[in-house]
């Protein structure tokens, strides 16, 4: 890992991910770019003049600069190698378009959160840049330093859920760069759906008594036969049963993992966007998360 690209708009919500993304930096030794964009719309050119919106923007563009600035300084200070650069134009192409033009590893930026009181996407930043990403994405939730003060972020432990596809399993190359940059041990987990819900009042007469048990059986021998891939760095591994979204952030609230590594697979169904029912639940849990797109890991 030699690059991170942070994404910042200039609001304390979005410098959240300059913890997690400078204790990515230490250990991997990489430079941090910090990114910002004005954003200049259309219309605004249509309301103000095209003369008018270019001073605003050259203002924006200048506010920027002198905003990660400052945040580069301190961050030097801690002997990080730091750069900044600050575009305008659309906030999401720019900054996926910077990603590639800078080669960087990972792009790390903060969510404001993706469910109103409609459970529908807002349409952020963050979501386009999930879906339309080149590189793995950390993203830090609402909650994400609910549990540390900025300072004292580190990434010590790492869980990485696992459902048996290959799919999946692209997350694992990107777990195990971070893990040997921070040091951390890796937690694989995967949970097994029921095969039938526990309020069913009765069971088909051909329905085995224990396949759950078996399937459970069959998912410990997967995360085994995984973890013995690398053994240096799978401290262990964990098979938990019930509806999947569910369960993991239920182990996520238990385990506490200081960060978490998972593929995403982007899909549009109902009329918007999704990550994945899986994704969209881990988002909003209190761990940052790594997502990884298949064809990114592949």
């Amino acid at each position: 890992m030699r690059r991170i690209l942070v994404a910042l708009d200039g609001s304390p919500l979005s410098e959240t991910a300059i913890p997690f993304a400078r204790a990515l930096a230490v250990g991997a030794r990489c430079e941090l770019i910090l990114f910002s964009v004005w954003e200049t719309l259309p219309e605004e050119v249509e309301t103000v003049g095209p003369v008018h919106a270019r001073v605003l923007s050259d203002h924006g563009v200048r506010y920027f600069r002198a905003y990660l600035h400052n945040i580069a300084l301190a961050l030097q200070r801690e002997g990080l190698l730091v750069s900044t650069e600050v575009r305008a134009g659309h906030p999401a192409y720019e900054i996926m378009l910077a990603v590639s033009e800078m080669d960087a590893d990972l792009l790390a930026m903060a969510s404001h959160g993706r469910r109103g009181v409609t459970q529908r996407r807002r349409g952020s930043v963050a979501d386009k840049v999930l879906r339309g990403s080149t590189v793995p994405v950390l993203i830090v939730g609402p909650r994400g330093l609910e549990r540390w003060p900025p300072q004292e972020v580190s990434l010590r432990s790492i869980l990485v859920p696992l459902d048996g596809s290959s799919e999946s399993e692209t997350a694992m190359p990107v777990a195990s760069q971070i893990a040997r940059a921070a040091g951390s041990r890796i937690t694989h987990v995967r949970v097994v759906p029921s095969v039938l819900p526990p309020f069913e009042l009765g069971l088909p007469e051909t329905y085995p008594p224990d396949v759950d048990r078996q399937l459970a059986k069959r998912a410990r021998v997967y995360l085994n036969r995984v973890k013995d891939r690398q053994p240096d760095l799978v401290e262990s591994a964990v098979v938990e049963r019930g509806f999947p979204a569910q369960v993991l952030m239920q182990t996520i609230e238990r385990q506490q993992p200081d960060l978490v590594v998972m593929a995403s697979r982007s899909r549009f169904a109902g009329g918007r966007w999704a990550l994945g029912s899986v994704a969209d639940e881990v988002i909003e849990g209190p761990a940052p998360v790594v997502l990884v797109h298949p064809a990114v890991g592949a």
